[in-house]
């Protein structure tokens, strides 16, 4: 599609240079690798591994439809023995392979299948762990003992690609999260004093080490509703991930949606005030997974149209977008053409 730039705007030449520069960011964001490491074997089960990793990131949970795609692709392979979307795989260490995905590639394949994905922002949610260990009960936060556990836990997050937000464990924290509500799965107050991190909803955790381990229990609460996961291990973050991991993929699956075929939609955005302010919208566009990417179509000093590539309709990318905080809006008088105009909430 040949797109038409129409520039109507009163900044100086320097900044309209750095917007023509801007247009070719998206060109070159598409081409970015999707990165997994994995320990394997060899080659044959660290494409395996990886392919999976790959997967459920860009789809926000582990469900069947992904792992039978899995399978699919690799029993699909290419006449060189390696899936298409393959871009590198080497081995960096003994036993621990680099693997270099084609992001766009992948998500194709998901849609093509018909697999659900999280395509919309993902939710940040507030994990409130207690350490249950030695006849004590620790909460556990960035200021306490327990990295562990949140070590575990921060990993799992970016191979969801979830975010998940720990509290600080400072004072305030203690007096407003008591370690009884956590384990006795007492959501109100917890939720009431998550606030304070402004989080979409929490998780809460309760991680008991054993003679020969760990057990772990989590509730993960979110748009009013509880998802509950319960897992061993061999050591406390062992069994805290696989727990955690039961109540996001509960969580993404009530989120998950099949794409359809992307197409171009324009999007108007009025109170847009200046470059900085241009740049930050188009990249928090282009981080929500149902756009692939964000290009400029026209610029005034107030408003800015932009073409934007997805696999929803307008209506669901609308509703989708209020999540982010925006809301529809009159078009102004002498508007240039978008399917949807929108100002920040």
């Amino acid at each position: 599609m040949i797109m038409s730039l129409h520039l109507r705007t009163r900044y100086p030449v320097a900044v309209l240079l750095g917007l023509v520069l801007l247009l070719l960011a998206p060109l070159a964001a598409a081409q970015d690798s999707l990165v997994a490491t994995v320990a394997a074997e060899d080659e044959a089960g660290a494409l395996e591994q990886g392919l999976e990793q790959a997967l459920v990131r860009l789809a926000g949970l582990r469900s069947e439809p992904v792992l039978a795609l899995v399978e699919e692709m690799l029993e699909t392979r290419d006449d060189d023995g390696w899936i298409a979307a393959l871009e590198r795989l080497r081995e960096v260490e003994e036993g621990v392979y680099r693997l270099e995905f084609d992001p766009f590639r992948l998500r194709t394949a998901l849609r093509d299948a018909g697999v659900p994905a999280v395509l919309g922002e993902r939710p940040g949610l507030l994990v409130w762990a207690v350490l249950d260990r030695n006849g004590q009960r620790e909460l556990l936060g960035d200021a306490v003992e327990g990295r562990g556990v949140l070590s575990a836990l921060e990993s799992l997050a970016a191979e969801r690609d979830m975010p998940l937000l720990f509290p600080l464990g400072d004072l305030q924290d203690r007096r407003a999260a008591q370690p009884s509500d956590i384990v006795g799965g007492v959501t109100e107050p917890l939720l009431e004093a998550a606030r304070r991190y402004q989080a979409d909803g929490v998780i809460l955790l309760h991680v008991r080490e054993t003679a020969t381990g760990a057990e772990a229990r989590s509730v993960a609460v979110h748009d009013g509703r509880e998802f509950r996961g319960s897992a061993p291990g061999a050591d406390a973050g062992t069994a805290a991930r696989a727990a955690v991991a039961q109540g996001l993929d509960q969580v993404a699956e009530r989120l998950a949606r099949v794409a359809a075929e992307p197409e171009w939609v324009r999007l108007g955005f009025v109170d847009v005030q200046g470059y900085a302010a241009f740049e930050r919208l188009r990249a928090e566009l282009v981080r929500l997974q149902a756009v692939e990417a964000a290009r400029l179509d026209s610029l005034m000093a107030d408003r800015v149209v932009l073409q934007v590539r997805t696999g929803l309709e307008p209506g669901d990318l609308v509703d989708l977008l209020r999540g982010s905080g925006f809301d529809r809006s009159e078009p102004p008088d002498d508007a240039d053409a978008a399917d949807v105009w929108l100002d920040r909430g």
